[in-house]
């Protein structure tokens, strides 16, 4: 009902109501540690938009959709990897074969240290793609199953992506655009 508050709102069938939903938010990380999320920003902000413009001419068809939709960012905060909405920094980790079933069309990663090993697995494809220091590899990271191969040294990824809930936000506010208190 749109008449409603949703704090008085009850679903049947769950427990509680989802009320972070209402708006878009920073993720927990960046509201614990805000300083330190700005600072990353400010100096990878330079390479991150470098990085994702090459990309996004090398795939377009691949990022197409992300390019059309309207940056939607809590506060008005500014993002170095629009039109993208979110990265993650992973150091020194060995992943297990997964799919990023959250992840909207593909991924960037970005592939940086002084490392040998740690090649990027495709295991539909049977495929290990070997990376080194400042390579750069885009896949579709939600319907490829991938992992990483153990390394020696250093080594870090920049993943670049964004999230499927983007767009359902985007449509109606995940159900709540009708709601005259949610505006």
């Amino acid at each position: 009902p749109s008449d409603i508050h949703p704090y008085k709102l009850r679903n049947k069938n769950a427990s509680r109501t989802n009320h972070s939903q209402f708006m878009t938010r920073e993720s927990q990380e960046m509201r614990d540690h805000p300083e330190q999320y700005r600072k990353v920003c400010d100096a990878l902000e330079p390479t991150l938009r470098w990085v994702v413009e090459k990309r996004l001419k090398r795939h377009p068809d691949l990022f197409e959709e992300i390019e059309t939709e309207v940056d939607i960012f809590p506060l008005n905060d500014t993002n170095p990897i629009r039109p993208f909405s979110s990265f993650v920094i992973n150091l020194n980790v060995k992943t297990q074969p997964h799919r990023d079933v959250g992840d909207k069309n593909g991924c960037i990663v970005l592939v940086l240290g002084d490392h040998s090993g740690g090649g990027i697995c495709f295991h539909e494809a049977k495929l290990v793609v070997e990376t080194s220091h400042c390579d750069c590899v885009t896949f579709c990271s939600n319907r490829l199953t991938h992992y990483n191969l153990s390394y020696k040294g250093v080594r870090a990824s920049i993943v670049i992506h964004s999230d499927k809930t983007a767009t359902e936000y985007q449509k109606n506010g995940f159900g709540w655009d009708l709601n005259k208190f949610v505006k």
